[in-house]
């Protein structure tokens, strides 16, 4: 159920700017689906380079095949440095989703966010998406 929900919310993302962000208090998405892995990052509390963002994180195994599902939040900050936030993992198997609440700051701002979702077997990585 967890993963339907997921992967709906998934078709239905849309993406945002700071600008966007800072006019309004809507939540921004971030999410994408390669072979046998889904994922999406909902941002919140993002009204500028300078905020602290509230996250909830979310991936979900979409195949038999055993291999396991990762992602990650991507960011970029006021200089247009990219930052790879670490990978959480989902090894629960297939048709299982796992869920993270967190926040994320960055000394050099938050100035893009994006989400890397990859399939990966062992510490391979086989597949992956991005959106920013």
């Amino acid at each position: 159920m967890a993963g339907a929900i997921l992967s709906a919310a998934l078709l239905t993302a849309a993406a945002a700017n700071p600008a966007q962000a800072a006019s309004s208090a809507t939540p921004s998405y971030r999410g994408c689906s390669t072979t046998g892995s889904s994922g999406q990052i909902k941002i919140e509390n993002w009204h500028g380079p300078g905020a602290t963002v509230k996250l909830t994180i979310g991936v979900y195994d979409t195949a038999a095949d055993g291999h396991h599902a990762r992602i990650r939040l991507l960011s970029q900050d006021t200089f247009g440095k990219t930052h790879y936030w670490p990978w959480r993992m989902n090894y629960d198997g297939s048709g299982t989703s796992k869920t993270w609440t967190t926040t994320a700051s960055h000394t050099n701002g938050l100035f893009e966010l994006g989400v890397n979702v990859a399939t990966f077997e062992g510490n391979t990585l086989l597949r992956s998406c991005t959106d920013w």
